[in-house]
């Protein structure tokens, strides 16, 4: 498999699986679900029993980051997230991040063993065939969902009739239950939508049409235009220029929806991923937990500038928060979205958009 600038001087001959302590540890902070039997052998990560790790090899996705920035992140990361994942109770003696080509050479990496965990787009992990397992999946937060909290709620896009004389009258024949009108009914508005590769904007949009109506597709809309933005969406629906519109569902607020019929929600998508080797099935052990760790420790190292405190007014995290252009490196490699707890299943909505396309993400 392929990977760039491989780091930390002559590291990349340590191959060697992730070297465990029989003693690995037990609970993250706050969030952990109820257990209701004794874990199997397996304690939680908590700062009393920290995992300890010899070595973590993790690799990310190059993403179409440039090479002076690839560089810049391969130096400086191993160090940064040693240090940040000390704080959440993860004690790793040598942290090693490689840089992966392509989602398909970080998966493979993964199937190899020869990386323990990578990080890498939602939708090109979901093109691939894997056994490894998805701890964490980002997308926009709910709202200024606290830090400490899991502030994935992934993205979906609702859509909306205008106030409009057809949009009122399509509006009009969705049944009392919120049945979906004929097709017929759905062709004859005005449709404003998003660029062809924007995936909120129209392919989301493309796969719940297909749901719902046989297979067909925004390119079978008869009468359809291309905006910019939402915000350029939802001021032409006001501006009466379009019948069907789009909005980010995490934004619906808005004036027009006092005049609007809301037709439907498309799936939920995610930006990015976080996968665990399956030759590394004990870093997934739910009882180990070590969804949160990680989770707090990218929340910090992408988000945390010192500021910001729990209701208490304690920081948010322990440890020192980030300058803006260390936050800014690590949002680059791990994307601007905040994590939160996933499975693998939460990538099929991405899988089936992706089987209607006709092709897998490279």
């Amino acid at each position: 498999m392929k990977k760039l600038f491989p780091l930390l001087l002559a590291l990349a001959l340590l191959l060697s699986a992730c070297g465990r302590r029989e003693e690995t540890p037990p609970d993250p902070a706050q969030n952990p679900p109820a257990e209701t039997e004794e874990p199997s052998g397996v304690p939680p990560i908590t700062e009393e029993h920290p995992l300890e790790l010899d070595i973590l090899r993790i690799e990310v996705c190059r993403s179409g980051l440039g090479s002076e920035r690839l560089m810049e992140a391969a130096q400086a990361l191993p160090e940064l997230m040693r240090d940040a994942l000390a704080v959440h109770n993860v004690l790793v003696d040598l942290v090693q991040v490689t840089i992966g080509s392509s989602p398909a050479a970080t998966v493979q990496a993964l199937e190899a063993g020869t990386v323990d965990i990578a990080i890498l787009p939602a939708e090109g992990f979901a093109g691939q065939e894997t056994e490894a397992e998805v701890l964490l999946a980002s997308g926009p937060a709910a709202g200024d969902s606290p830090l400490w909290t899991d502030g994935n709620r992934g993205f979906s896009t609702t859509l909306w009739t205008a106030p409009t004389d057809c949009g009122l009258e399509l509006a009009g024949r969705m049944g009392k239950e919120g049945e979906l009108p004929a097709w017929e009914e759905l062709n004859r508005p005005r449709w404003g939508l998003l660029d062809r590769d924007s995936l909120p904007g129209r392919r989301a949009v493309d796969l719940w049409l297909s749901d719902h109506y046989e297979g067909r597709t925004t390119a079978d809309l008869s009468n359809a235009a291309v905006y910019a933005d939402f915000e350029a969406l939802l001021q032409a629906a006001e501006a009466g220029e379009i019948d069907v519109y789009l909005r980010d569902a995490a934004k619906e607020e808005g004036p027009s929806q006092t005049s609007s019929a809301r037709l439907g929600e498309t799936e939920r998508f995610y930006d990015m991923v976080l996968a665990v080797s399956p030759r590394q099935e004990i870093l997934s052990n739910p009882d180990l937990n070590l969804r949160d760790s990680l989770m707090f420790t990218l929340t910090q190292l992408c988000f945390y500038d010192g500021t910001q405190t729990l209701p208490d007014g304690t920081p948010a995290f322990p440890g020192r928060g980030y300058d803006r252009e260390t936050r800014m490196l690590c949002q680059d490699v791990f994307g601007a979205c905040r994590y939160g707890w996933a499975k693998n299943e939460d990538l099929d909505a991405a899988r089936r958009l992706l089987a209607l396309e006709g092709h897998a993400a490279d």
